[in-house]
């Protein structure tokens, strides 16, 4: 009598093949760097079509869903935090799918790039603090094709590392 454990081990692996084709694909992601410290986490929002906008279903976060005292748990799990110093540089990366059609980085809403950035990496000098006025909200907004709306973003905190010191 034949056995079935290899009829059992083709079931199984074609279950998984399977299921991981079933899975979506991630959304790209982007690695921030300062000093020895780094963090890389995939786009909250993102769009899957190059020429399409975000829409309120690309978000891995629906902020209008979470009860109010919830909402800063919630961010806290999806943005990191880099202890950062003024002067020190900061480093950002992006999956090469982000910079096909261009990027914009902003610190709590100031643009530090006027025009979509097209490398896989961006550098800037971290402000001193009378200027940002402590931590600071780093945000990155990928664009679409026709560089008129936001396909992807990302959003990191950014800490005085100053502060944190013991």
């Amino acid at each position: 009598m034949p056995s079935r454990r290899p009829v059992l081990t083709l079931l199984a692996a074609s279950a998984a093949v399977l299921s991981l084709a079933a899975c979506e694909k991630p959304a790209p992601g982007i690695s921030v760097f300062s000093g020895t410290s780094s963090a890389h986490r995939e786009a909250i929002c993102w769009s899957f079509e190059a020429n399409q906008a975000v829409e309120k279903g690309d978000c891995t976060l629906d902020l209008e869903a979470q009860p109010a005292g919830d909402i800063a748990d919630a961010l806290l799990k999806e943005i990191a935090i880099i202890p950062t110093k003024p002067g020190e540089t900061v480093g950002i990366s992006v999956d090469p799918e982000v910079a096909d059609n261009g990027w914009l980085v902003s610190i709590n809403g100031a643009p530090l790039t006027r025009t979509p950035v097209t490398e896989k990496y961006f550098r800037f000098t971290m402000p001193p603090k009378p200027l940002r006025d402590g931590d600071a909200q780093l945000v990155v907004q990928a664009v679409t094709d026709d560089g008129a709306a936001v396909r992807g973003s990302w959003i990191f905190g950014l800490s005085d590392a100053r502060d944190n010191a013991g």
